[in-house]
């Protein structure tokens, strides 16, 4: 019988060929809106086929910034979890350091992660310049509820952090052993 930590690191990924495939279309649309507005569009060219390839070109950067900015893969580790992007910095979370996840149903479905920032010596201003107190703030990771096994995250993710807070209704998701 194989035990959790036995399997460790556990990989989550959002899907390579949806998330691929947007991408590529999306900068196939851009450019060939811009072939369009160099090769098409002159001046006897009416107003709506001037504005629309903008228009176009909107919509498909808003495509493909999604898709390189939004959380990509999710890594469970003995003793931290990992969150990835495609371009941005990648996000280390130590599971003791994790305080609490809530869910927030609005237009977006996510999920808000609380923990602890890494560590910071700062001068403490009461005392002389010479005394230091080490402060670590509290800080918010969102992630979306739509992301690839979010059943099997959450529970790993409660598995691995039992001091963690959860709010009533990822409480009702979580299965407790």
């Amino acid at each position: 019988m194989t035990t959790m930590e036995d399997t460790f690191p556990k990989k989550y990924k959002h899907p390579l060929f949806s998330r691929y495939f947007t991408l590529c279309l999306g900068i196939l649309v851009i450019a060939y809106m811009f072939f369009y507005i160099f090769t098409q569009v002159n001046l006897d060219t009416p107003t709506f086929r001037k504005v629309l390839p903008f228009i176009i070109i909107l919509f498909a950067f808003d495509s493909v910034s999604r898709n390189l900015f939004t959380l990509n893969q999710i890594t469970f580790k003995e003793t931290d979890i990992h969150f990835s992007f495609l371009l941005k910095k990648k996000l280390v979370i130590k599971y003791e350091d994790l305080l609490k996840i809530e869910a927030f149903v609005t237009k977006k479905k996510y999920f808000s992660l609380y923990y602890k920032a890494s560590e910071r010596v700062v001068a403490n201003p009461k005392e002389t310049f010479d005394v230091e107190s080490i402060e670590r703030e509290i800080k918010k990771f969102s992630f979306p509820m739509s992301f690839a096994n979010i059943i099997e995250i959450l529970n790993l993710l409660k598995t691995m952090a039992p001091q963690m807070e959860t709010d009533e209704f990822v409480g009702s998701v979580v299965i407790r052993k």
